[in-house]
């Protein structure tokens, strides 16, 4: 199931993203002074998917797709002067929190992720994130003129080194769909992260992000993806035990490390709100 052990640091991540109002107001010619909900409107209504009833606001090809938050919780393993193995955590997001307003420089958070990613070569692990997550970075860093030359870097051979596009023959990017099922029964994260004993989505569902974003609340939009990638996390951290990748022991050693790391971060004003995934995560 799972070709390669435990890489020593792994991220894993997640997006936001609603329509982008100002492409649609270069793409269709739109005023200056056409307010953002028109031009989504704008974007919903051109989209082969839009019905006025059913489907009024259809799921839009990612390259109308503006960023407005990326998340990410990074894992470290170590070994201790004592030989002992150690698991280290890191939740973060681009725009950090906590934020001010809701401008959000797209092309900055997109270059500096990818930077990151490009400079530290972790394995990164997402949720539907081959055919989604980094297809947005992708077309999104395209039209913002991004260059992320060490993130697109591809080895010779595919076992020279770590290929962020190759999923056949590289674990670099771990989609987790991809390991699970296909078609109408492909599980959702929400639902599988919840089956499975852990949180799931808190109080935002993803239909919701939009109109989070035009009241102006990006902090509740970050905090919403910094949820689905903690469930990222503990649904993967299920995969590899069963893939036979962490024994038993270390399976629940590293759960409670975990809790033990996000107790901490819920003392910070920032991250208060992950008292609620604690308090939906029964011990």
């Amino acid at each position: 199931m799972l070709k390669n052990a435990i890489p020593e640091l792994a991220l894993f991540f997640d997006m936001e993203w609603v329509p982008d109002a100002a492409g649609a107001r270069r793409l269709y010619d739109l005023p200056d002074d056409t307010s953002e909900i028109d031009a989504m409107q704008a974007l919903w209504e051109r989209s082969p998917q839009h019905d006025a009833e059913r489907n009024p606001r259809p799921f839009l090809k990612y390259m109308f797709s503006r960023v407005v938050s990326i998340a990410f919780l990074s894992r470290r393993t170590y070994f201790d002067s004592d030989r002992s193995r150690k698991v280290e955590f890191g939740l973060n997001s681009l725009p950090k929190l906590p934020v001010e307003g809701r401008d959000v420089n797209e092309a900055e958070i997109i270059e500096r992720f990818l930077y990151f990613v490009g400079e530290r070569r972790p394995q990164l692990v997402g949720f539907n994130s081959a055919e989604s997550d980094l297809q947005v970075l992708i077309q999104r860093g395209l039209i913002n003129e991004v260059s992320a030359p060490a993130f697109c870097q591809r080895p010779d051979k595919p076992w020279e080194g770590p290929d962020y596009f190759d999923s056949r023959n590289s674990e670099a990017h771990l989609d987790i769909i991809k390991r699970l099922s296909g078609g109408a029964m492909t599980p959702r994260l929400d639902e599988l992260a919840k089956l499975c004993g852990f949180p799931g989505k808190i109080d935002v569902k993803g239909d919701q992000v939009t109109d989070l974003w035009l009241e102006g609340d990006l902090t509740k939009i970050i905090e919403y993806n910094q949820i689905d990638t903690l469930n990222t996390y503990l649904v993967w951290l299920r995969l590899v035990y069963f893939a036979g990748k962490l024994s038993e022991d270390d399976y629940f050693e590293e759960l409670q490390t975990f809790r033990y790391f996000l107790e901490a971060e819920s003392g910070k004003a920032e991250k208060a709100f992950l008292a609620d995934f604690l308090a939906a995560w029964p011990e």
